[in-house]
């Protein structure tokens, strides 16, 4: 059996992954390719290479992070280096024509991994292979099945999934669902390595406070402003109930103006849209809140709710597999893009009691302690490099 696979099987494998590290003492060079840039503020896949990426610096290794302008500008963040390449600032060919730019920068880039992120951008990540790099992608989400593509730019999509699962040194997938998924169609083992968080403890109610919020008043949801996120249903749900809690919905839009604009148009007065936000404040909305809910149509595998969990914070979910994967165990659930079952679930919600919002925020904090912290997901990433480079 294969050293990794034994790694893996065997109790103690993050300390014998430590001491593999120690006296390996090989620095690798690192190309993360797919992200809009650094710091994460525009979604899951910039958070996943921000963390993961600041994480295996820490390591030793080197990382270049291949970005765009408006997202990022070129420098150095948290030790790794940010590059920024020019796009065709259009709906359709922004991240195409980024990544392709990256693709063809890498090359020369005396890189050791060169790893994709996401189904669009790996639908290069056969230019790399070809030329004898060590090529990993990972498929964060079905995103062919966001209504916002048409029929040719879900294609290449589909293409990118295609290429991405075969034509690389290995294909990982963020949820196990999607990663069965893949490997039946196409016939290749998909590795599963998770999304993650960090397990801070609670931050003080400081700065929400000028959003005119109040500690454990307020219901939280956070993300992309795509009709895939769900938040017109939550929003139409959240009207018919009589409470005086807040609702604040974290995110924004690009290339969805017309959605965003429905989804202010249909807020009322106890509905706060305060646009991105991320770091600290970001955290301490996630640690305060009354409870989190993720009422989406569609999803990965969601860092959102990995991160509310993080927190000890109750959750409420929508009932896709990918929502289930994660808290169908300690989250109260509800049918997905129905405003009467979710208007139930926000009532039953806002009409616990302490002890019991306690214990189901104590498991989900426990779960992902178990499961989904960064520094776990890093050691899996780091280990699956090594083998694919033979070490």
């Amino acid at each position: 059996m294969p050293s990794f696979f034994i790694l893996f099987s065997v109790p103690g494998w993050r300390e014998e992954a430590a001491r593999t590290r120690e006296t390996h003492m090989k620095r690798l060079n690192i190309a993360m390719i797919g992200s809009k840039g650094l710091p994460a503020k525009f979604g899951g896949v910039e958070r996943h290479v921000e963390e993961i990426g600041r994480r295996l610096v820490d390591r030793g290794h080197n990382v270049t992070v291949y970005a765009r302008k408006p997202f990022s500008e070129e420098g150095t963040y948290i030790g790794m280096r940010v590059k920024i390449l020019p796009s065709i600032s259009t709906k359709n060919l922004d991240t195409a024509t980024n990544t392709l730019a990256a693709t063809f920068h890498s090359l020369f880039g005396h890189y050791d991994i060169v790893h994709y992120h996401a189904i669009g951008p790996s639908i290069f990540a056969w230019i790399p292979s070809m030329f004898g790099k060590v090529t990993i992608s990972t498929i964060h989400a079905p995103d062919y099945r966001q209504s916002k593509w048409g029929p040719f730019a879900r294609y290449l999509l589909r293409l990118g999934e295609r290429t991405g699962t075969k034509a690389t040194s290995a294909a990982v997938s963020v949820s196990k669902l999607m990663a069965g998924g893949l490997e039946q169609r196409y016939g290749r083992p998909v590795r599963y390595i998770p999304n993650g968080a960090t397990l801070y403890d609670t931050p003080a109610f400081g700065e929400a406070e000028k959003l005119g919020l109040e500690r454990g008043r307020y219901i939280l949801a956070v993300g992309r402003f795509i009709v895939e996120r769900g938040f017109h249903t939550l929003i139409e749900a959240f009207k018919r109930v009589k409470t005086d809690y807040r609702l604040v919905i974290v995110g924004d839009a690009r290339f969805e103006e017309a959605y965003a604009a429905r989804i202010r148009d249909e807020a009322d007065g106890r509905v706060l849209l305060p646009g991105y936000i991320y770091g600290d404040l970001l955290n301490e909305l996630y640690a305060n809140c009354c409870f989190y809910v993720l009422p989406s149509l569609v999803e990965g595998l969601p860092i959102s709710l990995i991160e509310a969990m993080s927190f000890e914070r109750p959750v409420l979910i929508s009932d896709i597999e990918e929502n289930l994967e994660v808290a169908g165990d300690i989250a109260e659930i509800f049918h997905r893009g129905d405003a009467d079952s979710l208007t139930g679930a926000l009532t039953a919600m806002l009409g616990m009691n302490d002890d019991q919002r306690g214990e189901m925020g104590s498991r989900g904090r426990a779960k992902v302690e178990r499961e989904y912290t960064w520094d776990l997901v890093t050691d899996k990433l780091e280990a699956l490099y090594l083998e694919c480079l033979g070490e």
